[in-house]
């Protein structure tokens, strides 16, 4: 028998702020009965075309309810400390009733967490809690995107759909580290990090992307506006870049302060798959 549709579905737009939230009204239980926990088995991630998709997987029935929101850092529940994710957006995911745990305290999901994720859009995932029945996720994306959440039963899960940006990132900088960026063939794109020059520091190319599949077109470094109160003028390292063949490649940068011998200041990679 073929698995049954989206029990229930809402959207979350780039711009929302507040908690979406989504019920399993009755979900088959007698009325007054306390809804099943669900138990967290499986999180995993895959792009689509024009979309990334996330998918939290669970042993029991979908969690009777839960919500979304779009927040500007996740926090651990019920410490309150930062959650480390990577990304520019952040959103929140709360799961009721539903653990990653047995009653004996042994996990029920043994996938990696955090997460990192090398698609158009989302970035990473990982878990901020798991208490008393509330089992939350912190997701980290390079953009704010529109949020498509369902639900699908057999076997249960509550699928978060972002959609995917179109057009590559017009500048790619130092809170994009790590990340692959995608491009089209003909496609530009701009690395810009900031550097502090009058410090005598300097970022430098330590690996070249591969010519044949994104080329380098060109480099500077521009002085950027001064901000009062900042000691010294701030600059920034620019460099153009033009896909120009199918393939992946990356470049490497480091910054590297005048004392010779020193170790590097920073480091700073990013990936590149370019398709038709």
């Amino acid at each position: 028998m073929r698995a049954r549709a989206a029990i229930v579905t809402f959207l979350v737009a780039a711009s929302c702020g507040p908690v979406a939230r989504a019920g399993l009204p009755g979900a088959g239980r007698a009325a007054g009965a306390a809804p099943a926990v669900a138990r967290l088995t499986a999180v995993r991630a895959a792009a689509h075309p024009g979309y990334d998709r996330l998918v939290f997987q669970f042993a029991g029935p979908v969690p009777a309810t839960h919500s979304v929101a779009w927040v500007p850092r996740v926090v651990q529940d019920p410490s309150g400390r930062p959650v480390a994710l990577r990304g520019r957006a952040f959103l929140r995911l709360v799961f009721r009733p539903a653990t990653a745990h047995t009653p004996t305290g042994a996990p029920t999901y043994r996938g990696t967490l955090p997460s990192r994720f090398d698609l158009p859009v989302l970035a990473s995932a990982a878990r901020a809690g798991d208490f008393e029945n509330v089992l939350s996720f912190g997701v980290g994306l390079w953009q704010r995107s529109p949020v498509h959440v369902r639900t699908l039963a057999r076997p249960s899960r509550v699928v978060v759909d972002v959609q995917a940006p179109t057009t590559p990132p017009g500048r790619v900088t130092a809170l994009d580290n790590g990340r692959v960026v995608f491009l089209r063939v003909g496609e530009r794109t701009t690395v810009a990090l900031r550097t502090c020059v009058s410090c005598g520091d300097a970022w430098r190319v330590a690996q070249a992307p591969q010519g044949s599949v994104v080329r380098i077109v060109s480099s500077s470094v521009v002085p950027l506006p001064h901000a009062p109160g900042v000691v010294g003028f701030p600059f920034e390292s620019r460099w153009s870049l033009r896909a120009t063949g199918l393939g992946r490649t990356r470049l490497a940068l480091v910054e590297r302060p005048p004392q010779r011998g020193a170790p590097p200041l920073r480091r700073f990679v990013v990936r590149f798959r370019v398709g038709r």
